[in-house]
């Protein structure tokens, strides 16, 4: 599945998914499935992945002496990072069910331009990474968005059961927390003119998380700032407070 040929039909495929099942459901004669035991059991699974997938990388830096600083040994011959990094990049295909659920219980304003576009692309670069970029400084980018998913699956197992989690706006802040952080670490790759990890894919990296940064900082703005309409259109109706 490392393969360019098998990552593109991927991404195909869920994006003719999108498409396609977003008619069909659309159809009134079609009803919403709810898939109560699979959402359960989903996010329990991507709770407990997403969770060993942190430690992992985060145990495997410690092992191997790796830096919070950037430019840490890059072994290419034997990535000690390499195998949970293949395992990271299968499991954005796991991340895809949340566009399945999505598009199957008819909820049309979880399906954004912002979900579909990360999805899609966050797969793509880390075949990139799988490819070119999976030792040395990977490590922390697993372990931030490890460690975010973990939060983050938490969060949607709990909305399974409750509507009222009222750290919900903090999630959005973390997520975009992790962005900066990890785009200090590009950053610095490409200012300090290290050349253990390859300086294009720090670069390409870079841009990606900054449109990230942006599309996250504007659904945080729009979700929890930014006033909602009341009746009759004008504004005023009840804010969505940050705590």
């Amino acid at each position: 599945m490392a393969d360019f040929e098998s990552a593109a039909l991927v991404v195909v495929l869920y994006l003719g998914f999108v498409m396609f099942g977003s008619i069909l459901f659309k159809m009134e004669a079609v009803p919403k499935f709810d898939l109560y035991p699979l959402r359960f059991m989903y996010n329990v699974v991507q709770v407990m992945l997403c969770s060993y997938m942190c430690l992992e990388a985060g145990i495997i830096a410690w092992r191997e002496g790796y830096s919070l600083i950037p430019c840490n040994a890059y072994n290419a011959l034997s990535p000690p990072v390499g195998n949970v990094l293949w395992l990271f990049y299968m499991s954005k295909i796991l991340d895809f069910m949340d566009t399945f659920f999505i598009i199957t219980g008819k909820k049309w304003k979880q399906l954004s331009f912002l979900h579909v576009y990360h999805h899609c692309t966050i797969f793509l670069f880390y075949w990139l990474n799988t490819n070119a970029g999976y030792d040395g400084d990977i490590y922390l980018t697993i372990v931030l968005n490890g460690f975010i998913h973990t939060v983050m699956y938490t969060y949607y197992f709990l909305s399974m059961h409750t509507k009222d989690i009222w750290w919900k706006p903090y999630l959005t802040g973390m997520q975009m927390l992790q962005f900066l952080c990890m785009n200090a670490q590009a950053i610095y790759l490409l200012v300090s003119g290290c050349t253990l990890f390859p300086a294009r894919i720090t670069l390409a990296y870079f841009v990606y998380i900054v449109s990230l940064l942006i599309l996250f900082a504007n659904f945080f703005v729009q979700s929890y700032i930014k006033p909602k309409k009341g009746k009759g259109g004008k504004k005023g109706g009840k804010k969505q407070h940050l705590n």
